[in-house]
């Protein structure tokens, strides 16, 4: 019988998710899924200085909306639980006294507010020089206080820190399924990191350890920023005589900048995605191919397929590069094959928004208001790439078009003169074949060839010809199909709007 695969997903509340995390969260959930195992969600909450409620909500929220369902949460409960770190220090107070008590670890009272501040990930970002004199300046004082300097201390009401002893001598090396194997020299470790601080927390090293043995976590996978970190746990393990888990760091993800992705990149948390109006079943499939490929030509796959396929062999080591045209398109395929009814929905509150639909929903909304969302998606769903792109595609429809942008209304390398020739030109075509029943592609056929013998006629490209017409009627460059528009707004509406925009013309010529 193989191994019972648990693995974990363990945020800090105390930021948004993003899309490094939830990257991590989707790789650890799809290959528990795929091998019949266990995907934990565990809170690591136990620097309270920075932790924010909003923050531990929009991680259930995050879960939900995206569809990761926990087997074992704070939320869920299981036989390892609890599944929030703070609710669990007492056991880290236990065992930390255990390591003392084994001449692993030791109390430290030399430097209680140094000690503090090197309890963070481990990272590998100070030089050697400094590594060698030891982490965050730490010279192993605490190791060879006498007896008298201890008591001083506690006499002056100094609360001792935890330390790990770390080996100046040898090596620290595991296997990583990802990256192979990876040493690291015991002196470039950081010198003696704090266990338990002063004031009776983890650090993010002793917690981290702790509770993924005693929840029996079979494999670690986490970012490879948290590569410095490993020796640190594969020390304490074998301190506490335990068997470390498997490892597996996974790929960075980056801007196209080739800097590792942040804010400056545009909106990595998630619930940015949301807003803006990427659908989940999109963001999913798309990061989980960061890093991932099941082969070199398939692209799209649904969530049970990502529960069957997905395998730690085909994740890549190389930094994996997130980009937003990319997400674009998929989300934009994702809503091509979007069922009406959940696209209308998903649609309204961006109406709502703009005051263009009314009501809270159900019999709220008037079936008219309805209805004529509904015939307008077909004109629409082609051009989205989010869903809030609904707001500037229908602008025209729901509100008046009464001023016109004289740089918009004339092509490039044209004049006011060009464009208004061209305007008339469309204009006449429009009044001759009037404008197709919806459906009627013969018809509409017809008024395409019109446009185009149009646009051979005054000596110009069909592009050219168009633009004039396309921003009087719209207001905008940038719109739906336009014979579908001007069959929206009516022949009436559409001519008043060509008048209009034909004087903002007139007065520039």
């Amino acid at each position: 019988m193989g191994q019972e695969i648990r693995v974990r997903y363990a945020p800090s509340p105390t930021g948004m998710q993003h899309i490094g995390g939830i990257r991590t969260a989707l790789f650890n959930y799809f290959f528990a899924r795929s091998r019949g195992g266990s995907f934990i969600l565990r809170v690591e909450d136990t620097d309270q200085t920075r932790f924010h409620p909003d923050a531990l909500q929009d991680i259930y929220d995050t879960f939900e909306w995206l569809g990761i369902t926990a087997d074992e949460s704070p939320a869920a409960g299981g036989p390892k639980g609890p599944y929030v770190q703070s609710q669990r220090v007492d056991t880290y107070r236990e065992y930390a006294k255990r390591l003392v008590e084994a001449g692993k670890a030791y109390w430290d009272y030399s430097s209680v507010a140094e000690g503090e501040a090197d309890n963070g990930a481990g990272k590998d970002d100070g030089d050697k020089e400094t590594r060698n004199k030891g982490w965050g300046g730490y010279n192993f004082e605490g190791r060879s206080m006498s007896t008298e300097e201890i008591e001083k201390q506690k006499a002056a009401g100094v609360t001792p820190v935890v330390r790990l002893l770390v080996p100046q001598e040898g090596t620290t090396e595991f296997d990583d399924l990802v990256l192979g194997r990876i040493k690291r020299k015991n002196k470039d470790i950081p010198a003696d990191p704090v266990l338990l601080k002063s004031d009776g927390f983890p650090t993010y090293h002793l917690a981290n350890v702790i509770d993924d043995h005693l929840m029996e976590i079979s494999h670690v996978m986490r970012a490879q920023e948290w590569i410095p970190s490993t020796p640190i746990h594969i020390l304490l393990y074998h301190a506490f005589g335990w068997e470390p888990p498997q490892f597996a760091h996974l790929p960075m993800v980056m801007g196209k900048d080739g800097g590792k992705l942040s804010k400056r990149h545009g909106a990595t948390s998630v619930i940015e995605f949301r807003k803006q109006g990427y659908l989940p079943e999109a963001l999913v499939n798309y990061v989980t191919m960061l890093g991932w490929a099941f082969d070199d030509t398939r692209e799209f796959f649904s969530r049970n397929e990502l529960e069957e396929l997905f395998a730690i062999e085909k994740i890549n080591k190389a930094p994996a590069v997130f980009d937003y045209k990319k997400l674009d398109w998929y989300n934009g395929q994702y809503i091509r094959n979007c069922p009406d009814e959940r696209l209308l929905a998903l649609l309204i509150p961006y109406m709502q928004q703009e005051g263009w639909i009314q009501g809270s929903g159900g019999s709220g909304y008037g079936e008219t208001e309805i209805g004529r969302l509904r015939s307008l998606l077909p004109l629409i769903r082609e051009r989205m790439k989010v869903l809030s792109d609904v707001v500037p595609l229908l602008r025209f429809v729901y509100e008046e078009v009464n001023t016109w942008d004289l740089d918009d209304l004339i092509p490039k390398k044209a004049t006011s003169t060009d464009a208004l020739q061209w305007l008339d030109a469309a204009t006449e075509v429009l009044k001759r074949h009037g404008i197709p029943d919806d459906g009627d592609l013969e018809t509409e056929e017809v008024l395409d060839t019109a446009f185009r013998e149009a646009a051979d006629e005054a000596g110009t490209k069909l592009g050219n010809l168009m633009m004039p017409l396309r921003v009087a009627i719209t207001g905008s460059r940038v719109s739906p199909p336009l014979v579908g528009s001007i069959r929206v707004l009516g022949l009436d509406e559409t001519l008043r709007r060509i008048g209009g925009a034909r004087r903002t013309l007139e007065a520039a010529v």
